[in-house]
């Protein structure tokens, strides 16, 4: 299980993980967890792009969560100069038990997760949110309501080289906010 990175990809055997072509969307999804600043979650680092974004923003601070070492390692290299920055080695299902920060914006890259897990997410860091918290997630799962229900999202429009993998004019970014202890 070889992952190669280099300036604009990331690949696991042969499949991509992630593109920089697709920088607007991790670029708007970054900037609607992360605007009002706060203390922000990020699952998954990737090439950077939204952790970029979310510290434009100057968080408190910024966690990383990242399960892969060699993507890892490169978060680390990022984050050396930034003293709000942690960066955590490992699986979010099992690292997220030992973490006491409470946050204002989660940002969730994992769409490589389990649908299970991807549909459980939003409930298992629940208890880590700041009322008014901010959840957007790449991928919420088959089975979830979320964006079947879509009450909030942003539509961005897609410029030439992010309209290829998503194959339409727009994108909806759906997100949901904590009020009264209930994801709406």
């Amino acid at each position: 299980m070889a992952i190669i990175i280099n300036d604009n990809s990331i690949y696991k055997d042969d499949i991509i993980l992630m593109h920089s072509d697709v920088a607007m969307y991790e670029e708007s999804a970054a900037d609607i967890v992360s605007e009002k600043g706060g203390n922000i979650l990020e699952i998954g680092f990737g090439l950077g792009i939204s952790a970029n974004k979310i510290h434009s923003n100057n968080p408190d601070k910024h966690v990383i969560i990242e399960i892969e070492e060699e993507i890892y390692n490169k978060a680390l290299q990022w984050a050396n100069d930034k003293n709000n920055v942690e960066v955590i080695l490992g699986d979010w299902k099992t690292t997220i038990n030992d973490i006491t920060d409470k946050f204002d914006g989660i940002y969730m890259d994992a769409d490589q997760d389990d649908t299970d897990d991807l549909e459980s997410f939003s409930n298992d860091v629940k208890s880590m949110c700041n009322e008014g918290c901010i959840l957007v997630q790449t991928a919420w799962g088959i089975n979830s309501d979320i964006p079947r229900n879509k009450n909030t999202y942003k539509t961005i429009t897609l410029d030439d080289n992010t309209k290829k993998w998503y194959n339409d004019d727009t994108l909806d970014i759906i997100y949901i906010t904590l009020t009264d202890n209930e994801w709406v």
